[in-house]
């Protein structure tokens, strides 16, 4: 028994001293970008999917051609606040409220690069922002923020998700989980325990003898651009009559509390390049439920045709060559239209006020 004891203390003191190392290394150390190197990767309690409090510099790559000899270098800087998204600060009352997937969060982005920060500095500091980007069940966790006063009612919500996704009914979440939640964030133990658990030297380790990389698909006639789903891209039958009702749900949602409430769904990289993917003519599922959108008297961007007029007049790109996500071109065009969209939207809010007798 003693030797059998000896035996198995023997093989976990490595593995021990290993997952304690891990924890104490900076999470970008075994990451081709912040993005993955700040996600929690196990089911730990937490309230965000990003570490919070956490601020990263390095040299990153995209997520289609990380490890090969297409990878793009770029710097990226990243800050979490003290829920865990990406915000240079935590806002409690703010007048926009970001909620989205990594596209919102700003994957390949570097700080002043996405959308919030982008509305933030473009309208003088005018407009206070607030990104809870990524979280999922996100537009429930915004729900539950608001009804436990964590945070206080914006002006304006803007929701966005990638078009070959589909968006998540509004659940409502327990307050057990989160005092759970509250238990472990002390000392931010969730977070050490995350990166303790992930060994992620030992999956760069596994990555590097497989000679796993960046598995995007190249594009016609254009070596340098890759994709992700290439000509496999493709919608399920029933996906956006699912996508309209659950936003309008979340419009609804938001009426209930007068809230304006703003739809901004993204158009995946073959949508907007598709003549390089090669489809013979562009996707039209986010054109079809831009006019749902609109019969239903739902606030949308019309993020594609955006993209399509701009493609006419401009050779600089939109997405990143070597990622599936945005570029800072491409905040930085929708950045105006959201200013656009939220100060029009003041006027006439005041306009209505003085209406009334």
């Amino acid at each position: 028994m003693k030797t059998f004891l000896r035996n198995i203390l023997f093989f976990l003191v490595p593995i021990i001293c290993l997952m304690v190392l891990e924890a104490l290394l900076p999470p970008t150390t075994f990451s081709f970008r912040p993005f993955e190197g700040l996600t929690y990767a196990t089911k730990v309690p937490r309230r965000s999917s990003l570490y919070p409090n956490s601020k990263v510099s390095m040299i990153a790559f995209g997520d289609l051609c990380h490890h090969t000899n297409k990878a793009i270098a770029k710097p990226e800087f990243w800050i979490t606040d003290k829920l865990g998204f990406r915000n240079d600060e935590f806002i409690e009352e703010a007048d926009i409220l970001f909620i989205g997937d990594s596209f919102f969060a700003g994957a390949s982005l570097s700080q002043n690069e996405i959308i919030s920060n982008r509305v933030k500095s473009k309208s003088n500091n005018k407009i206070k922002v607030y990104n809870i980007s990524p979280s999922s069940p996100s537009f429930s966790l915004f729900a539950y923020f608001l009804k436990t006063g964590l945070i206080k009612k914006p002006k304006l919500v803007i929701y966005s998700i990638v078009e070959r996704d589909i968006p998540k009914p509004i659940i409502s979440y327990g307050g057990i989980m989160f005092k759970i939640i509250k238990i472990f964030e002390i000392g931010h133990f969730n977070v050490y325990l995350d990166k303790a658990l992930k060994l992620s030297s030992i999956r760069w380790l596994k990555a590097r003898i497989q000679g796993n990389n960046g598995n995007g698909l190249p594009a016609k006639g254009d070596s340098n651009m890759y994709f992700l789903s290439g000509a496999s891209q493709k919608h399920e039958k029933n996906d956006m009559q699912t996508t309209l009702t659950i936003i309008n749900s979340y419009k609804k949602y938001c009426d209930s509390l007068d809230i304006k409430f703003l739809f901004i769904p993204m158009p995946d990289k073959e949508t907007v390049y598709y003549e390089l993917v090669p489809f013979d003519k562009q996707p039209n599922y986010l054109f079809q439920l831009d006019s749902l959108l609109k019969k239903a008297s739902i606030s949308s961007i019309n993020t594609l045709k955006i993209y399509n007029d701009y493609r006419k007049t401009h050779q600089t790109l939109l997405y990143h060559l070597d990622d599936t996500h945005w570029n800072a071109n491409a905040t930085d065009l929708m950045s105006d239209k959201i200013i656009s969209f939220y100060y029009q939207n003041e006027q006439s809010s005041v306009g209505d006020k003085e209406n009334k007798p």
